[in-house]
């Protein structure tokens, strides 16, 4: 089984300075003035679900960034939401982090990643390795905000709360508990729930259709190194 996690912390760290040089920094207020941002990088910040730190008119917002850096350049139409996982430590399944409020995150900002290609030994071109990524090697990037609370509630009203996801994923467990594959069951239009036994953390995750999480957007960016635009 595969942990990922030395790799998604070096292209993780290349990405926030990306996301800090080209649009945190150059985030105005209605008055024309930057907003205040911190990057939290503290393990105490970290744990609580806590990347970014906006600080306008007054009130300090919470920001958790997710990025799908393992399908970057694929313009894949879904995002991944952490139901729950098998954490370091830990013999029982922890809850995830789309479920867990007791974390501080006050938004999600979900950015889907475009990278450089490079030739490879039979010249053809290919993404960039990421573990040798740079924060100068992404191009455009999809970036959308999302307030946590709200998109628990859309989903919600889809008939799939805290409660029902949970018990969907033991019962997936159960059936998958000798799988080191993955495994993915359809349950309507919007939503599909997906275990990935082949990984260290063993997640199972809700996949969201980007339709939807689009019609629940605060703002959608694109972003690249001239700067961003807000397209919704």
């Amino acid at each position: 089984m595969e942990s990922f996690r030395n790799t998604d912390m070096k292209a993780e760290n290349q990405l926030s300075i990306f996301m800090d040089r080209c649009f945190y920094s150059k985030l105005l207020d209605k008055n024309g003035k930057p907003i205040e941002f911190i990057r939290k990088s503290d393990k105490e910040s970290q744990l609580n679900g806590i990347d970014v730190e906006l600080i306008t008119n007054g009130k300090r917002i919470h920001i958790d960034e997710k990025a799908s850096l393992y399908y970057s350049n694929l313009m894949i139409p879904t995002f991944a939401f952490e139901i729950d996982s098998i954490q370091k430590g830990h013999i029982e399944p922890v809850e995830g982090w789309f479920l867990n409020n007791d974390l501080a995150t006050d938004y999600f900002m979900l950015i889907w990643p475009n990278i450089k290609c490079e030739k490879s030994k039979d010249n053809s071109w290919i993404r960039k390795d990421l573990k040798y990524l740079n924060n100068d090697d992404f191009t455009i990037v999809e970036a959308m905000l999302i307030e946590k609370n709200v998109l628990q509630n859309e989903v919600e009203k889809l008939d799939y709360g805290k409660s029902y996801l949970l018990e969907y994923a033991k019962r997936i467990r159960a059936l998958q508990s000798n799988s080191d594959s993955s495994y993915t069951e359809k349950v309507d239009n919007n939503i599909k729930i997906m275990y990935s036994g082949q990984l260290a953390e063993k997640p199972v995750n809700a996949v969201i259709q980007k339709k939807f999480l689009k019609k629940v957007a605060n703002a959608i960016y694109l972003i690249s190194e001239d700067g961003f635009a807000r397209i919704q």
